[in-house]
C-alpha cells in the first residue's frame, strides 16, 4: 500500500439525535473476532489497548477495501456506531486512523452541543486523549514517533498531511519503480491510482485536482501521491 496514496478530505457523518448506542452488548464471538483484527492490522504492543478502546464503547468494526477518498470511516445511524478502516495500510497508519476515528465516536458521544464540527475542537482534545497512553517508542519507532508527536500538538483532519509524518509514514511503504510522484506527472495526462484511472487537471497547494475517467467526478489528490502513467 502506498501512503502517498492519501484521502480526501473523509466525510465524517455525525448525527445530532439519539444519544445512546443501541448495539447490544458484544457477544464473545464478536469480541474475539475484534482481536483477531487487531492483532493482524496494529502493532502488537498496541492489540491490547487498542481492544479495549472498543470495549468501553463497542462499535461495528469492518476492514474495507481500498477506497480513494479515505483511508477510514465513522458513522453513526440509526443509532448504531460503525467504523471502517481500509484493508491496504501498515500497521502504523491503521492504528493512528483507528485511533482516528474512535476520537470521532468519543467526540459525538460526550459532545455538550447539538452539532459539533467533524475535525473540531471536541475530536481534537480526544484524539490527543487517545493517542497519549500509545505515543511512546513501545508502540512507534522514532522515525514515527517524533513527527506524530509534533502533529498531535494539533492534529489536523488529516494525519500524513503534515509532511513529516507523511513521509515517516511513507518510508514503510513497499516502493514500486514504476511509480512517479503525482507532483511530476503533466498536467492533462491521463494516470493510475489505487486502480483507478485519472486525468491531472490543475495544482492546488499541496493536492491536486483530478478527473476520474469513468464517473468524470472530480477529486483531489494529494500531490506527492504515488501514481503509474498511462501512454
Amino acid at each position: 500500500m502506498s501512503l502517498s496514496d492519501f484521502f480526501k478530505k473523509a466525510q465524517n457523518v455525525i448525527e445530532a439525535k439519539p444519544t445512546v448506542s443501541k448495539l447490544d452488548p458484544p457477544k464473545p464471538a464478536v469480541a474475539k473476532k475484534i482481536q483477531e483484527i487487531l492483532a493482524k492490522h496494529v502493532p502488537e504492543t498496541a492489540v491490547e489497548y487498542c481492544f479495549k478502546l472498543w470495549q468501553e464503547q463497542p462499535f461495528s468494526f469492518k476492514i474495507s477495501r481500498t477506497r480513494s477518498s479515505c483511508f477510514g470511516n465513522y458513522i453513526f445511524r440509526d443509532g448504531h456506531h460503525k467504523i471502517t478502516i481500509n484493508n491496504d495500510l501498515h500497521h502504523y497508519a491503521f492504528l493512528i486512523t483507528y485511533i482516528h476515528e474512535i476520537a470521532h465516536q468519543r467526540a459525538w458521544l460526550e459532545k455538550s452541543r447539538r452539532k459539533i464540527e467533524p475535525h473540531g475542537k471536541e475530536w481534537k482534545k480526544k484524539f490527543q486523549d487517545l493517542m497519549t497512553p500509545i505515543l511512546n517508542l513501545n508502540v512507534f519507532p522514532e522515525r514515527v514517533l517524533i513527527p506524530l508527536s509534533q502533529y498531535m500538538q494539533n492534529p489536523a483532519a488529516s494525519s500524513v498531511s503534515y509532511a513529516p509524518l507523511f513521509e515517516a509514514l511513507r518510508s514503510f511503504d513497499v516502493a514500486d519503480e514504476n511509480e512517479v510522484s503525482l507532483s511530476e506527472v503533466t498536467d492533462k495526462q491521463w494516470f493510475l491510482f489505487r486502480n483507478t484511472v485519472f486525468q491531472k487537471l490543475e495544482i492546488r497547494r499541496t493536492r491536486v485536482l483530478c478527473l476520474e475517467k469513468t464517473s468524470k467526478r472530480r477529486y483531489t489528490i494529494l500531490a506527492t501521491a504515488r501514481v503509474k502513467l498511462i501512454e
